[in-house]
């Protein structure tokens, strides 16, 4: 628990340039070790209507998470299943030292990693064959050696975060390699996806897809920490939510935070056959550690033209976070 604890401090502390980091970073420098190739480019073929179609496949594929308009992180295997994470960051232990990394797609802007003091590499996808990925040394808070690499196209971004004990980017290079290899079936497959929502390619899908309403709420890494998870299907487009109440009272609990949290889209097929994954990670501040009450959690989804509709329900003993 208590490395749990550090190594999501550190993931929230290099999402948002704490100054622990921003003051102290390493030694920036470009070795040949970690020179990359960009041998795909497909990333830049991907034009705004291009671009509502691969949003569509992420909502639709337990791998991905869309949060709001502008970003998808990728989920990562840990603890024998894919879960989600405060900030996209998956920490491992190697035999050579601590590990951790971030896969994001953008669209439009980039999502970018706290302020830049430069110790982004970005790469303009068409214009550049090799590039010298720029590399943060060891320094506090951060035990390897790190690197945030920005492939930029002209309206999708693949963003990825490596920090690792080696300098070589083996990460960086097989996520890009993975994450476009993925985007190339969503192109070719964009008519499929446009009616089901689904690619026809098993191997995309590491989660098999529930045949039934699904709507679970799981303990998280502390107590008052939730996990949603959820299966769901729709006909229309819209994003989906999570509200939380207290049983005794009905007063509905840290409502601001839980809808900023929840709020993922989730994708739809035209006959309504096909249920979708839901994920969320949500927090409940009201309480404490050493007591217990009884809450109900609810599964919401409002559609484009604002319609709201409750979708599942949950009761369940729980803690609020204690800080």
């Amino acid at each position: 628990m208590k490395k749990t604890i550090i190594l999501c401090l550190f993931a929230m502390g290099a999402l948002c340039g704490c100054s622990d980091i921003s003051i102290h970073g390493g030694e920036l420098s470009k070795p040949k070790e970690a020179k990359i190739e960009i041998k795909d480019e497909v990333i830049k073929k991907f034009n705004k209507e291009k671009i509502e179609i691969v949003k569509r496949y992420l909502a639709g594929n337990s791998r991905w998470e869309v949060r709001g308009k502008y970003y998808a992180i990728r989920r990562e295997k840990t603890d024998g299943g894919y879960k989600t994470t405060v900030n996209g960051f998956y920490s491992s232990k190697k035999e050579d030292g601590w590990c951790q990394t971030r896969v994001i797609l953008s669209f439009g802007q980039p999502y970018g990693f706290g302020r830049d003091r430069g110790n982004i590499t970005r790469i303009e996808i068409g214009k550049e064959k090799v590039v010298d990925i720029i590399i943060e040394g060891p320094h506090s808070g951060v035990p390897g050696h790190s690197s945030y690499v920005i492939f930029a196209g002209e309206g999708l971004n693949l963003e990825i975060y490596e920090q690792t004990p080696k300098v070589e980017r083996a990460f960086t290079k097989s996520a890009y390699y993975e994450v476009s290899q993925e985007l190339r079936e969503v192109l070719r497959h964009a008519k499929d996806v446009e009616f089901t929502g689904i690619v026809p390619i098993p191997k995309l899908y590491p989660i098999k897809a529930k045949e039934e309403l699904t709507f679970e709420v799981k303990d998280g890494m502390q107590p008052g920490i939730f996990l949603i998870e959820g299966w769901i299907n729709l006909t229309e487009p819209g994003d989906a939510y999570v509200k939380v109440f207290e049983t005794k009272t009905g007063k509905r609990l840290s409502k601001k935070m839980i809808i900023l949290r929840s709020t993922r889209m989730v994708s739809w097929s035209n006959g309504g056959n096909t249920f979708f994954p839901y994920n969320a990670r949500v927090v409940v501040d009201e309480g404490d550690w050493n007591h217990q009450y009884e809450a109900r959690f609810e599964l919401w989804h409002k559609a484009k033209n604002g319609k709201e509709t409750k979708l599942a329900e949950k009761t369940r003993m729980i803690h609020g976070w204690q800080r």
